[in-house]
């Protein structure tokens, strides 16, 4: 099966800069100090948006890899995708043992950039127990909390977006 170049670890640090630039500009453009009429909104704002659509480029590619397999899909498409998401280090492969999770993502290259220690550890207590139900695999955990993590980032920024969107109005 011909290889296609998944740039997931890219996608997902692009995301989370842009979310986190964001962010931090909002809360910024938030302090009393700052004058309603700073052009951090609309920077923050179009970061932002930058975020979002960087994220929904994370979850086509996150789908492609882990979701579920189209019905028409050949074992040979099947094998090549389990490889390519182990190559890309987005499968914990057969590490279900909740220690011996926590010890490779804490291990991870990828994953110390958008958790802290402690953001990760609680992320993984909040879904290490709903990764093994269902239809859902243990394996795909990681992927599972980097986008639960880049979810929550959207959702800050959009709280804090209707916090500016209030003081920006507060000029006109």
């Amino acid at each position: 099966m011909k290889s296609i170049d998944f740039n997931f670890e890219v996608k997902v640090k692009t995301t989370y800069e842009a979310l986190s630039q964001a962010l931090s500009l909002f809360r910024s453009y938030l302090e009393d100090r700052t004058a309603a009429s700073s052009p951090d909104y609309y920077r923050a704002k179009s970061l932002l948006k930058e975020g979002k659509l960087f994220f929904e480029e994370v979850l086509k590619e996150a789908r492609k890899l882990l979701g579920p397999l189209p019905p028409y899909s050949t074992p040979e498409y099947a094998r090549w995708r389990d490889e390519t998401a182990r190559d890309l280090k987005l499968s914990l492969g057969d590490k279900v043992d909740y220690e011996e999770v926590k010890k490779a993502l804490l291990s991870d290259t990828c994953l110390p950039k958008l958790f802290s220690a402690e953001e990760l550890e609680e992320y993984l207590k909040k879904y290490y127990e709903n990764q093994g139900k269902g239809q859902r695999k243990m394996e795909n955990l990681k992927c599972r909390l980097v986008i639960a993590r880049l979810d929550d980032m959207i959702r800050e920024g959009e709280e804090l977006l209707k916090l500016a969107q209030k003081k920006l109005q507060s000029i006109i």
